[in-house]
């Protein structure tokens, strides 16, 4: 009865608040939230109040402390990972007279965000566990980061306690302005609670040997992974500041499971074993992450690799960097994403079945599912609202319909109503069907291209309503290409070819008729019928990065966020096609980009990148000279 009519009270509690934000805005139903909470706080005189800061690692800390709490005592923490004023706020508002105890989560997001969860919570007990550099873009550098989680440490009372995690520089320097008690943590021999006799090579779970002063207790965990200890030191001198004893706090954590998404273990029938982390990928903790595959005990290590955040500048170098230490901790390493293809460049020759790029969650899950079997660890470390890696493991027994790359849902799929919806699916390519008038193909057509032939492929959509946007400029310039070499095209059901010679230079010249975004596959299937590598190819195609009029070129490279370019380099694994990139951008910021590429050009806009296209003709054929003069022996 009574469960019936909590759950009664929880849906009317949703409904008014569905309804509530509906009619005043989420603006001001949260500007309410605090308020009311505000007003609440002070009547909560009985409840610890905790609060917990640092760049990563709090929602493990959270969830530890409140399993060692709840055991004796009453009390409630914010949920799930939700750490913003407005969840501080809701949590306050179910807190009631007689709960022992309150943890909060609070976050570091941007500037002074601190300052608004800290007046509203009024902590006793302040937890700190790492400075990182999640948040860079907002503060610029790890000082700053450190300067607003340490407004939690300046804001306890002398006597509250502050619990710090003294193996990080910046962290200890919080106690320099702490009026309050000071718990240090760590591994150096100089903290007050330290982990000791620490070992967590797979499949062994996380154990250690918990000491605060002459007490010693060894603690098994069920985490994954040495990454978890300033967590769980964290916890601990929380819970020894609420006046639990050492060994209270060793058994509250010993029983807590991984957490979904944290270095969370899924074995599947088939005998491979999944280490979840992907909630979030800040670069600067993938090195954690290598560390546990390097020393891990499986028949074969394989690491997924999605989204990273928190990168700060040069991307491209950065990718390339946890490329090679992947390499080195794995027997496969998986990029997936939109900066996928910038690691190509990093495999060593004759390495494809070890790096491997793909721009799409689904062919990665094929790919992964395809190659794992019994006895491998296999890795995911991805940002969950940009990848939903989670889904690599759903697709093994089907329970996945949803492939969409831009859902923005915070919830892991698992959780998600839609995701036996099919939606975002990648649409493998279909040829465009021969007209009657369609010729045969010759027959020197299908002669192998020789290695001093170069292969110059004009990317765009072959559709008539394409004609004259900027996404079909890589068509229009090898058509004046062959216009000016006086090459005839010849159709086949899945590309446009004509084929001749500049200045003595063999020539190829390709239009795939297959849609932009799955180039890839059609122009792959090509080179195995003409026997013709990625080194010999020029790539030919618009950029909106680079302003209208202009062109540039690269030798090798990633995508750069070109969906053609991306197909192609995933379908040959492969970044050593030379580009010849036609500048289509316009100044100021386009509004819609898809609908801008897919707009015939204006007439201004045409007498701009006229220039451009010309210029493109003569670097295409420029790239092919030189290619030819290079590899004639």
């Amino acid at each position: 009865m009574r469960g019936a009519i909590r759950s009664t009270v929880r849906r009317v509690r949703l409904a008014l608040a569905w309804r509530l934000r509906r009619r005043l805005g989420d603006g001001r139903v949260d500007r309410a939230i605090v308020n009311l909470a505000a007003r609440w706080r002070p009547v909560l005189r009985k409840p610890v109040f905790i609060g917990i800061a640092g760049s990563a690692g709090k929602t493990t800390a959270k969830e530890l402390l409140l399993s060692l709490l709840v055991h004796k005592r009453q009390g409630i923490g914010t949920v799930a990972s939700l750490n913003a004023v407005p969840e501080v706020a809701k949590t306050i508002l179910r807190l009631r007279p007689t709960h022992d105890f309150c943890v909060a989560e609070l976050s570091e997001d941007s500037p002074g965000e601190m300052d608004k969860a800290l007046a509203l919570l009024r902590p006793g007990i302040g937890i700190v566990t790492v400075v990182g550099d999640d948040h860079w873009s907002s503060y610029g550098s790890r000082d700053a980061i450190a300067a607003e989680i340490g407004k939690l440490v300046g804001a306890l009372p002398a006597s509250g306690t502050a619990v710090l995690n003294f193996d990080d520089e910046r962290v200890r320097t919080m106690a320099t302005h702490c009026a309050a008690k000071v718990i240090s943590y760590g591994m150096s021999p100089t903290a007050e609670l330290r982990a000791e006799n620490i070992s967590a090579a797979w499949p062994d779970r996380l154990q250690l040997t918990l000491v605060h002063g002459a007490q010693r207790v060894d603690l098994r965990t069920q985490l994954c992974g040495l990454q978890w200890i300033p967590s769980i030191l964290g916890a601990v001198g929380g819970g020894l500041a609420t006046g639990l004893s050492l060994i209270e706090c060793a058994q509250g954590i010993a029983r807590v499971a991984p957490f979904d998404g944290r270095m969370q273990p899924v074995t599947t029938p088939e005998g491979v074993t999944f280490i979840r982390d992907d909630f979030k990928a800040p670069l600067w903790t993938l090195d954690a992450c290598f560390e546990f595959m390097k020393a891990a005990r499986a028949k074969r290590k394989i690491i997924v690799i999605g989204t990273l955040s928190a990168y700060g500048t040069s991307i491209e170098k950065k990718y390339a960097r946890i490329a090679r230490r992947a390499q080195e901790s794995a027997d496969v390493t998986i990029f997936v994403g939109a900066w996928a293809s910038h690691v190509l460049k990093t495999r060593s020759p004759g390495g494809q079945g070890v790096l491997r790029a793909f721009n799409h969650v689904r062919n990665a899950a094929d790919y992964v599912n395809s190659i794992s079997r019994d006895g491998d660890l296999v890795l995911l470390k991805g940002t969950n609202k940009q990848d939903h890696l989670l889904r690599i493991i759903l697709a093994r027994d089907n329970t996945i319909a949803c492939w969409r790359d831009d859902c923005d849902r915070e919830s892991f799929c698992v959780d998600c109503p839609h995701r036996t919806k099919p939606s975002g699916a990648v649409i493998e390519m279909k040829s465009v069907p021969p007209s009657s008038a369609t010729p045969r193909v010759a027959t020197s057509l299908h002669s192998p291209v020789d290695p001093r032939e170069q292969v110059i492929v004009g990317l765009g959509n072959q559709e008539p309503k394409y004609a004259g946007t900027p996404h079909n400029v890589g068509h229009e310039v090898v058509d004046r290409i062959a216009a000016s070499l006086g090459l005839a095209w010849t159709t086949t059901p899945d590309a446009c070819i004509a084929r001749g010679s500049s200045r003595a230079h063999a020539v190829c010249l390709v239009k795939m008729r297959s849609n932009m975004n799955q180039s890839g596959a059609g122009l792959r299937q090509l080179s195995e019928a003409l026997s013709f590598k990625p080194e010999q190819c020029v790539l030919v195609y618009d950029d909106l990065d680079t302003p209208i009029g202009s062109i540039r070129t690269r030798l090798t490279g990633g995508a750069g966020g070109h969906r053609g370019v991306a197909s192609i380099l995933e379908a040959f694994q492969s970044d050593a096609f030379r580009r010849v990139k036609v500048g289509v951008g316009q100044p100021g910021v386009i509004p819609d980009r898809v609908q801008y590429v897919l707009t015939p050009f204006d007439p201004a806009s045409r007498a701009a990148v006229e220039p451009a296209i010309s210029a493109a003709e003569a670097r295409a054929l420029e790239m092919v000279e030189r290619h030819s003069v290079v590899e004639m022996p």
